[in-house]
């Protein structure tokens, strides 16, 4: 359905610059915050944001089902055919902190796997976007993971917990340390070659993902729980485990260095 996801994905750009706006214009002032149930941060801004997006992405695509980290899960993206799947601010701690690395992430999603991806960073204004077979791209310049000569000196991008729960310490590794606070835009400097790979600790929802899944596809890389496993979107939970973010054959040397069993990672005996 190509033509379609080229539809989706003029929709989708069309959508995230004007959400980035709206966000932005929070950002620039003082908005409310406060904790969810589940301890996470959000703002006004999120919700604005969300709600913005849910008026004008269903009101193109009525038919379409909606996930959202700020909307309660409606039943729709059980629906067959296409749905979206939407964090209007992904990385609100960086929202908060008054940094640049938040992004607007916004895909498509038919069956387990997402077809088209946006994300949009109004600080720095940088569209990210993809679509199946139609490749990966940054403000329209084409887009390809890196294949460093040796693992050895692969810059795999991880944060302290996903090193501890990916054990991520074999001989040949120095992962670097830096902790992005949006998973979407740590995933997107995968697909642009600016670090070699990517760490998620385990939690990580399908609004997380969605959008910058594409991207790496698109941009030559994969994604898998650290057992080497697809990653399906749309399942029984929408949480997922720890996940590895890297072009091959960097990839594989990750998950052969994690070595992760599935049943290590659902929390089972082996």
């Amino acid at each position: 359905m190509a033509s379609q996801d080229i539809d989706d994905l003029e929709l989708l750009t069309e959508a995230a610059r004007a959400a980035g706006a709206l966000a932005l214009a929070h950002f620039r002032g003082a908005p409310r915050q406060w904790t969810k149930p589940d301890s996470t941060s959000v703002t006004e801004a999120d919700i604005a944001v969300d709600a913005f997006l849910r008026e004008r992405l269903m009101a193109a695509r009525p038919a379409y089902g909606w996930l959202s980290e700020e909307h309660p899960d409606d039943g729709s993206r059980l629906r067959p055919g296409r749905r979206f799947i939407v964090d209007p601010i992904d990385g609100t701690r960086a929202f908060i902190d008054r940094g640049d690395e938040w992004v607007v992430s916004i895909a498509v999603a038919e069956g387990p796997a997402a077809v088209v991806g946006v994300l949009y960073n109004p600080v720095r204004d940088e569209l990210w976007s993809a679509r199946t077979g139609g490749g990966a791209y940054r403000n329209g310049v084409p887009l390809a993971v890196s294949h460093p000569a040796e693992a050895a000196r692969a810059r795999v991008v991880a944060s302290r917990k996903a090193l501890r729960q990916t054990g991520l310490s074999a001989p040949g590794f120095t992962p670097v340390q830096v902790f992005m606070k949006s998973l979407a835009n740590r995933f997107a400097n995968v697909a642009a070659g600016t670090v070699d790979g990517a760490l998620a600790t385990s939690g990580s929802a399908d609004w997380d993902i969605a959008a910058a899944l594409v991207l790496i596809e698109e941009a030559g890389g994969r994604v898998t729980d650290a057992s080497g496993a697809p990653v399906r979107l749309n399942a029984g939970t929408l949480r997922h485990p720890p996940l590895v973010a890297a072009g091959e054959p960097l990839h594989a040397s990750i998950v052969s260095a994690v070595g992760l069993s599935p049943a290590r990672l659902q929390g089972k005996p082996q």
